[in-house]
């Protein structure tokens, strides 16, 4: 402790003064390298960052996050597998271009003005080995094949359908976007005649040729391609549901319209947006694109603990299963009865690309450091729910979960191989998880609802001996009327 308190003294020894200013230097980084560990800590500032070491670790998840047919950005450009798509790439930006009435010049020079920014969306080793050039022709090209593959023109290219899976699948990894900051320009830019994302420059209005006017036509076209990514199996609904839904909606709706512009689907512009994958999160995990974004990291909060139940068990306790109505994935919601309950859970279709569309989501949120994890959460309760096929053919039987590949073990072992390594908000469900737990600890329920065999079986033994009973009675009385009469009549007829 002396040592420490007199670092500087005069009158300690070249060896000991030495030992100290080592002391020193040493405490000196130590404080540097603490606070480069803070900034470190922070939520990646990247527009498209690298998926974190611990989303690789499990082994069988590792594919989920590298292309399978396409490489866009950076991170993946180069490799062998995928340099047949780089061919399809030129061919397509050329046609997309001779499509338009903007000239190949203005739209590389537009890009080319964008590069700098571009290269500062990744991370700064994976665009080290591209001047600007190189990197101008990358954006170039894959900012024309993004838009060819959104307005639905992969298909006229002669392309088996397995390859047009794997292209929408590749679009939605996480290293694998491209900044909206580079395909927002090529978006305004895109003039053409007759077309139904065109907007004509000699229209009176000003605001049909304003970049927002522009935007809104693009939004309605991912709109409606993230919808064929995303597509929810058709459901039956009563007449009368229907109209019952209607009129619990209408107050809603009119609720809505009168609300300020900024909470509508249509008010922020996709420059509001880093990229494809971040935008198709908004929508399809918080429901509308266009309302307030999550909240950061907060800490500190209190929340009770739950624990959780597989299909099965829940169902023995009289806690049915429901699929809603809503596209929003993460929208689980418990609904009382007078003794069970239900959980109304959206239909999710399990697909070649299901595991790795929600892999990257939960890579997304954790690197942008949402706090809530709603994706992660989302994951992490239905793996609860899953613990055997027999819960997979539950959730099946009940219009839950549409698989297309494989059979219940083995959609059950994906569930378990998604959530290996993620961690759930402990906060996350906590409406929903207090109303299970509150069911299944209900003593009464419980009880009547365990002893419902028992009940049923002495309810028809006991009304089968109360109906022998009572018809024995009845014929007693039958009898008993029948004999006095007759006594009567005879008495009389021998009088007679």
């Amino acid at each position: 402790m002396s040592v420490a308190l007199n670092i500087e003294g005069p009158s300690h020894s070249p060896s000991h003064s030495t030992s100290c200013s080592t002391d020193h230097a040493w405490l000196q980084s130590l404080m540097t390298e603490s606070r480069a560990g803070n900034n470190s800590n922070q939520v990646n500032e990247l527009e498209v960052p690298r998926v974190p070491s611990e989303f690789r670790k499990m082994k069988e998840n590792t594919d989920c996050y590298e292309p399978l047919v396409v490489s866009i950005g950076p991170y993946h450009h180069g490799k062998k597998e995928l340099k047949e798509m780089e061919k399809l790439k030129a061919e397509m930006a050329g046609q997309f271009v001779k499509d338009s009435r903007v000239t190949a010049e203005e739209m590389y020079s537009k890009v080319k003005e964008l590069v700098n920014d571009a290269r500062k969306c990744y991370a700064e080793e994976s665009t080290r080995q591209f001047n600007d050039e190189k990197l101008t022709q990358m954006m170039f090209l894959d900012g024309h094949f993004i838009l060819h593959v959104v307005s639905n023109k992969l298909e006229k290219q002669k392309l088996r359908k397995e390859e047009v899976a794997s292209v929408r699948r590749d679009l939605f990894l996480l290293e694998n976007q491209l900044p909206f900051r580079v395909l927002i320009p090529l978006m305004r830019l895109y003039k053409r005649k007759g077309d139904h994302i065109a907007v004509e420059d000699t229209s009176p209005s000003k605001q049909s040729s304003s970049p927002e006017s522009k935007d809104q036509n693009w939004r309605k076209m991912l709109k409606h391609f993230f919808k064929d990514i995303h597509e929810i199996p058709p459901q039956r609904e009563l007449c009368w549901k229907k109209i019952s839904l209607f009129f619990s909606d209408l107050p809603r709706a009119l609720k809505l319209s009168s609300k300020s512009p900024r909470f509508k689907d249509s008010a922020l512009g996709l420059d509001s947006y880093d990229h494809l994958l971040e935008f198709f999160y908004f929508m399809f995990v918080y429901g509308q694109v266009g309302q307030d974004q999550p909240e950061r990291r907060r800490y500190g909060e209190i929340t009770s603990w739950n624990r959780y139940y597989s299909v099965n068990e829940l169902k023995n306790v009289g806690i049915s299963f429901m699929p809603s109505n809503t596209r929003v994935f993460t929208d689980v919601k418990f609904k009382n009865t007078l003794l069970g309950g239900a959980l109304c859970i959206p239909p999710l279709s399990i697909e070649d690309s299901t595991k790795s569309l929600l892999l990257n989501l939960a890579a997304y949120e954790t690197c942008a450091g949402w706090y809530y994890g709603r994706c992660t959460s989302y994951v992490c309760l239905m793996r609860s729910l899953i613990d055997k096929p027999e819960d997979v053919k539950e959730l099946r039987s009940k219009g839950i979960l549409r698989t297309t590949i494989g059979s219940d073990d083995q959609i059950a072992q994906i569930f378990k191989e998604i959530t290996t390594n993620l961690a759930p908000n402990p906060t996350a469900y906590t409406k929903v998880k207090g109303s299970v737990e509150s069911h299944y600890r209900s003593s009464v329920k419980r009880w009547i609802l365990e002893n419902k065999g028992p009940f049923s079986r002495a309810v028809v033994k006991y009304s089968f001996i109360y109906g022998i009973a009572v018809s024995a009675i009845q014929a007693y009385l039958a009898e008993t009327k029948e004999k006095p009469g007759l006594g009567n009549c005879s008495c009389s007829n021998a009088t007679l």
